[in-house]
């Protein structure tokens, strides 16, 4: 009995407690599991609703078509040029037609100054400079030619025909320098030497020339030396002309030397000397200013051989021909004027059937020659032309139409511009001045000062007609009386 109690008595014992606290848990477990089970699809529903209202609330709107770029690159895509001929716009503006507008270009490049395929009425000229060249060649001996005349009378282009025969450029070492593009009138001696492929270990002058004079010594190939321009070379004394000009007389030099300018008594006025010793003596070939006629031809030839001979008829022709051959006889500015003239004709339209209005032609003729109405202003007064600037135009004239020397240097303009100016009372300019008067008047292209630097040796050309030039300024009395007095040049 007492054990009986004792055993009832006794709590649970700790080893049964675990496995009925198990079996509790795992009734627990299964009768929460549908439960849970039933939450968790509850709350996925939920969620998935939340997210499905959210998604339609932050979703962003349709989207609009794009806009054209506005990107100038796009833009120039998009642009569609129409035939602006078609266009209502151009029904009152004239185009000429395709073929028209090409027969002017074709005009156009023909009536370039560029070295043309032949040279009409210079034949002669031509014949009589290769048959000297020919002759030296043929019995091995050396010659001087002095080939002068006004410019564009094709002294430059008949040499440059010339040398670029087979029968010369072969059998020759030519060389062709430009005077007007070398620095210095000394440098022709390195320039020389350069194009003979004279290899010389000092760049002096003294060095360069005696380069020079060992090579003319030695056995070599006959040279045909071109210098254009020659009258750039003066110096003090004409030391270098000389040394140049002495060269074919050397035994052995077998070299011909052909000096061009536009002076006609360079070799006379200049180089005195020449003319004491025979060998010396160089052959003198004048190319005079062309004529009407000649001009016309020449202008018709270069348009026939181009096929568009019709687009200048026979008065325009003649107009600019008359007037090219009146004030210098120019070709070059002939070409020019012509060119010009197309070129007004391509701008405004020309029919299929028409020719160059005769009307263009004094147009361009008036602006190219209108060098009166430059000097004088719009209405015919001085006003707009500084008295200062026209006496030394005077000057100028004065040393170019009547002095021995007719070189001009901004030292010896002035010296002529002060006395013009102390034998009439007027104020004159100091050097300094009178060097940006000369600016001055270079900027309207009248003048041209060569050289970088301004000091009285810089050597100053001429750039419109003397004669144009002269008549313009002879309108007002004082500058008519300026002109005549000898008085002021010096002796």
């Amino acid at each position: 009995m007492s054990s009986a109690l004792k055993t009832s008595s006794i709590p649970n014992s700790p080893r049964k407690q675990p496995e009925r606290e198990a079996a509790k848990g795992k009734e627990n477990s299964e009768s929460v599991k549908p439960s849970v089970e039933k939450n968790v699809q509850q709350v996925k529903s939920r969620s998935s609703k939340r997210y499905n209202d959210c998604k339609e609330v932050e979703s962003s709107p349709p989207k609009i078509a794009k806009s054209p770029s506005k990107s100038p690159c796009t833009q120039l895509k998009n642009i569609k040029i129409s035939d602006t001929r078609n266009s209502k716009v151009a029904k009152s503006i004239s185009f000429p037609p395709e073929d028209r507008y090409e027969d002017l270009s074709d005009a156009i490049r023909a009536l370039h100054t560029s070295a043309p395929s032949s040279l009409p009425c210079r034949g002669e000229k031509v014949d009589k400079i290769s048959g000297i060249i020919r002759d030296c060649l043929a019995s091995q001996v050396s010659s001087t030619i002095y080939i002068s005349g006004p410019p564009g009378t094709g002294k430059t282009a008949c040499l440059n025909h010339i040398i670029s025969q087979p029968e010369f450029s072969s059998k020759f070492t030519v060389v062709y320098i430009n005077c007007t593009g070398i620095k210095s009138a000394s440098s022709v001696y390195s320039k020389i030497g350069q194009e003979l492929g004279i290899k010389i270990k000092s760049r002096t002058e003294k060095a360069c020339q005696e380069a020079l004079l060992n090579h003319l010594k030695l056995p070599h190939k006959m040279i045909l030396l071109v210098l254009d321009e020659i009258d750039q070379l003066e110096s003090k004394r004409q030391s270098i002309l000389y040394t140049i000009f002495e060269w074919p007389s050397l035994p052995t030099s077998n070299i011909v030397l052909v000096g061009i300018a536009n002076a006609l008594d360079l070799t006379d006025r200049v180089l005195p000397r020449l003319q004491t010793r025979m060998k010396l003596r160089p052959t003198l070939i004048q190319f005079s200013p062309y004529t009407r006629p000649e001009i016309i031809d020449i202008l018709t030839q270069r348009l026939s051989e181009a096929g568009v001979d019709k687009v200048l008829s026979g008065p325009a022709l003649h107009l600019l021909a008359s007037k090219v051959a009146a004030v210098s006889g120019d070709i070059r500015k002939a070409l020019d004027v012509a060119r010009r003239v197309l070129e007004l004709a391509q701008q405004d339209g020309l029919k299929e059937t028409e020719s160059v209005p005769i009307g263009n032609v004094m147009e361009v003729v008036s602006s190219v020659y209108g060098t009166s109405t430059s000097l004088q202003g719009n209405d015919g007064s001085s006003a707009t032309f500084p008295v200062q600037q026209k006496l030394l135009i005077c000057a100028a004239l004065l040393i170019r139409q009547n002095s021995k020397c007719k070189e001009l240097t901004i030292g010896k303009l002035h010296d002529v511009y002060r006395k013009i100016c102390e034998n009439r009372n007027i104020g004159f300019l100091d050097l300094s001045e009178f060097i940006s008067l000369a600016e001055l008047v270079e900027s309207r292209g009248i003048i041209k000062i060569q050289g970088k630097t301004r000091n009285r040796l810089s050597k100053l050309t001429m750039q419109w007609d003397e004669n144009e030039v002269s008549s313009a300024l002879k309108d007002k009395q004082l500058l008519s009386s300026v002109l005549a007095d000898l008085s002021v040049l010096p002796r």
